[in-house]
């Protein structure tokens, strides 16, 4: 059982005035975060990883073109989170491929940040997992600082260092649950490769 600082947080991160809509990343098609507002997410989300000097602020946008035009190359799904006013105020992009779900989130504001969406995000992604029966692992990617391991620790999430010995990434890749898996050969053979197949 989690500690109750930690549930009490979950029920904040169901209770926010925020809405939520499920967009999924189809072939052949522009994605569905191709917008300004997506986009101005990842920069305002790197540049205050990074920020704090003018090369910090360069390091940040160089970043965030490299990480947006990856999510919308990749397949998956985005769940879109809207204020009240119906601004984008963050985005999280999820992938399934094999038996694992991996997510990453980009917050448009620090008061977006702020606002329970990866709580909230999280807490749905381990949701539908427990759900799928093709599903083992739930990958939150890498931390970046001691403090965001310690977070998810928190919330029942282990650090591993060897990820491809826990998780599963070989087999296809899923578009959305309306959409049946495609075969994803190459990227299996070069999985398999860090599993030292």
């Amino acid at each position: 059982s989690l500690p109750r600082g930690v549930r009490r947080t979950l029920k904040k991160a169901n209770n926010q005035n925020f809405t939520v809509t499920v967009k999924p990343i189809r072939p052949n098609e522009p994605a569905p975060h191709s917008s300004l507002a997506h986009f101005r997410c990842v920069v305002d989300h790197e540049v205050r990883i990074y920020g704090g000097s003018a090369q910090g602020f360069f390091d940040g946008i160089q970043e965030a073109i490299g990480r947006y035009m990856g999510t919308t190359r990749m397949t998956g799904t985005i769940r879109e989170y809207r204020n009240e006013e119906g601004r984008v105020i963050a985005f999280a992009h999820e992938v399934r491929k094999g038996r694992t779900i991996r997510g990453q989130w980009f917050y448009s504001t620090s008061a977006a940040a702020k606002s329970y969406v990866w709580f909230h995000s999280v807490y749905d992604l381990v949701e539908r997992a427990i759900e799928y029966d093709d599903v083992d692992v739930v990958d939150l990617g890498p931390s970046g600082s001691d403090a965001f391991s310690e977070l998810k620790s928190r919330y029942g999430f282990k650090s591993v260092e060897d990820w491809p010995a826990v998780a599963d990434y070989l087999g296809d890749f899923w578009y959305s649950d309306d959409m049946k898996p495609t075969k994803g050969e190459l990227f299996d053979e070069i999985f398999s490769r860090f599993k030292g197949k």
